[in-house]
């Protein structure tokens, strides 16, 4: 049995071995029960796309206790459904508009999760930079409520009304 075949099959006997029903899964996610049938059955023909069913499948790991990020990447390289590139649903658009597109998928180096940076950190200057600025406020903040305080006192001597 090829990978692609087996991925719905692998999940449903990880689910049975675990003893969850699809009824449950169906009640936390609320998610109908005839999606989860058709995702253990490999058919995706009512499933939607992208970042949609890529949260699916990762609910439903989740609720079997597999590993939801594996899982995910698998569906990624296995179904079109799950496609994270662009590129496939804008030369579509295009194709239907009878519009020619020179489309060129490219990620900056500093937003790709592929490039070996952790993206998930900011970089050191940034840190800095809003530490900086949040001690700046936070030692303006005694001179700005003394004059505040300051002006206030002097508005409730004058003021008619207390």
């Amino acid at each position: 049995m090829a990978a692609r075949e087996a991925f719905g099959p692998n999940l449903r006997r990880q689910r049975m071995q675990r003893g969850v029903s699809l009824d449950w899964i169906a009640q936390e996610t609320k998610v109908h029960v005839a999606m989860w049938t058709a995702l253990e059955k490999n058919d995706f023909s009512k499933w939607p796309t992208g970042i949609y069913a890529r949260a699916y499948v990762r609910s439903y790991a989740q609720m079997i206790g597999a590993d939801p990020e594996a899982t995910v990447d698998e569906f990624c390289r296995l179904f079109p459904n799950g496609d994270r590139r662009a590129e496939r649903l804008i030369r579509g658009q295009a194709e239907i508009v009878n519009h020619p597109i020179a489309w060129q998928e490219h990620v900056p180096a500093d937003l790709d999760r592929r490039s070996g940076r952790d993206v998930t950190r900011p970089r050191r200057s940034v840190v800095l930079s809003t530490m900086q600025r949040c001690v700046s406020r936070l030692l303006s903040m005694p001179r700005a409520l003394w004059a505040r305080r300051a002006d206030g006192s002097k508005k409730s001597a004058t003021s008619p009304i207390s």
